[in-house]
């Protein structure tokens, strides 16, 4: 199945930094009353009957659905931020993630506990 050491180091890495983040991420949730019976507006936007708004716009990354009835706007937070990092590590954002990377080689996963929460 793995051929060398590296692709088993590899797939650990891999497989650690998943389960990091996704035993580490939750959404926060909110809803607000913004429609009218026929679509939903946030901000600006209209929404029509089960119509998605995705920002993906880092830090502030979240989804919101019109609902079926267009009375109710429902929102969730999307991404994870992490609090917690080895102090060989440092974080980088990518995208609405945040990542733990090597101080020493950025372009290598922290080795070490990482802890974090959206």
């Amino acid at each position: 199945f793995l051929t060398s050491s590296a692709e088993m180091e590899r797939l650990t890495i891999f497989v650690t930094i998943f389960c990091v983040l996704f035993v580490y991420s939750e959404a926060s949730c909110w809803s607000e009353r913004t429609g009218n019976g026929y679509y939903c507006t946030l901000g600006n936007m209209i929404l029509t009957k089960g119509r998605t708004y995705y920002s993906e716009t880092a830090p502030n990354c979240f989804k919101c659905t019109c609902s079926d009835d267009a009375y109710q706007l429902n929102c969730c937070g999307v991404g994870n931020t992490i609090n917690r990092i080895p102090d060989n590590c440092q974080i980088k954002q990518v995208g609405c993630n945040q990542v733990a990377v090597s101080k020493a080689d950025p372009s290598k996963p922290c080795k070490g506990p990482v802890g974090g929460v959206v």
